[in-house]
């Protein structure tokens, strides 16, 4: 077996590659690396890939155009060592016989990790705080209380790998959570100790909502001021989904009434610009889209895949295959 290692950014390279995952993927198959820090396109990809049975991706690797597609005669397994596929194949890639595969999962956990943290922090109002501190200000225990999360209402819109996580990582707080979902059956959600609800009725009834559906046509704007007015005084939305779900507009008129709290990782537009309105508000908390920032976790995408090749070259199932069904759910940027 030949697999292509099509990640040219020394950083992910460093990060990624690992003696270990070298160790290993060079114990399933020959291996080569394209260039560090070098121009690498779909054209470059269709010239060298017809000699490989497998390639690996990640965050900046080219497209599998049609082009690359029809010179790839041997290919029959990519594995992504990011999120979403979306951003190296189309939907063509189902038409062959290749495998696709991604680190989805892993990336989930750490995604899962930043949104219950982000609910932490803004269920205890940790910015409003450490604010406080900076102006040599204390608290007041005579009449001051927080949100917090334990027994709360938490309500999750869209079911996926990371709104598992999430729901296995409330457990503990004895949280009721209800999901919003297309995707859930009812049998499913009893098995996760969830409840299913409309959209409206998340909003109105939870103190906590979380945004964890992908991006697409049909989800771009669905959470807009009917959903936002919804939401009780004091509650807490955080997003650690993608902007675009939101209506920014909607969300920054409800913000600045101060009736609820935010806890954001993600905009409209990113960067988001260092004077924007949303992160001079004192209700809301703003991170710069670290969801993924988990040190073992993303150390780990490239050594999921490494495993997943092995996985298919001993004919098992893949723990990260992507279907035609799942890639049409897929957030396409």
């Amino acid at each position: 077996m030949k697999t292509l290692v099509a990640i040219a950014n020394a950083d992910l390279r460093e990060l990624f590659w690992r003696k270990l995952t070298i160790h290993k993927l060079a114990g399933i198959s020959e291996t080569d690396f394209i260039p560090l820090n070098e121009p690498f396109s779909s054209r470059d990809l269709a010239e060298r890939i017809g000699d490989y049975d497998a390639c690996i991706t990640s965050w900046g690797s080219p497209v599998f155009t049609p082009e690359v597609l029809a010179r790839a005669g041997k290919l029959k397994f990519i594995g992504h060592g990011a999120g979403s596929v979306a951003s190296i194949v189309n939907e063509d890639v189902f038409d062959t016989a290749i495998a696709v595969t991604s680190a989805n999962k892993v990336l989930a956990l750490s995604t899962a990790e930043c949104a219950v943290a982000l609910m932490l922090a803004g269920a205890w109002r940790m910015k409003e705080y450490s604010a406080r501190i900076a102006r040599g200000e204390w608290s007041n225990n005579n009449r001051e209380t927080v949100l917090g999360v334990t027994r709360r209402v938490i309500g999750l819109v869209g079911y996926g790998e990371i709104s598992k996580q999430v729901i296995r990582m409330l457990r503990p707080f004895n949280a009721t959570v209800l999901l919003y979902s297309g995707y859930c059956t009812q049998e499913e959600a009893a098995a996760r100790g969830v409840e299913l609800c409309g959209l409206d009725e998340l909003f109105e009834r939870c103190d906590i909502v979380s945004l964890h559906n992908t991006w697409t046509p049909r989800t771009e704007g669905m959470i807009g001021a009917e959903q936002l007015k919804r939401l009780r005084d004091g509650a807490l939305f955080v997003n650690t989904a993608r902007g675009p779900i939101v209506q920014e507009r909607a969300l920054l008129e409800e913000l600045r009434t101060g009736r609820f709290h935010a806890a954001l990782d993600v905009y409209d537009r990113e960067p988001l610009p260092s004077d924007h309105e949303l992160s001079e508000m004192p209700n809301v908390l703003c991170l710069p889209h670290i969801g993924g920032f988990h040190g073992l976790l993303k150390r780990e995408l490239c050594d999921f895949i490494v495993d997943e090749l092995y996985r298919f070259a001993k004919g098992e199932s893949l723990l990260g295959k992507v279907t035609v069904e799942h890639y049409r759910r897929l957030t396409p940027r």
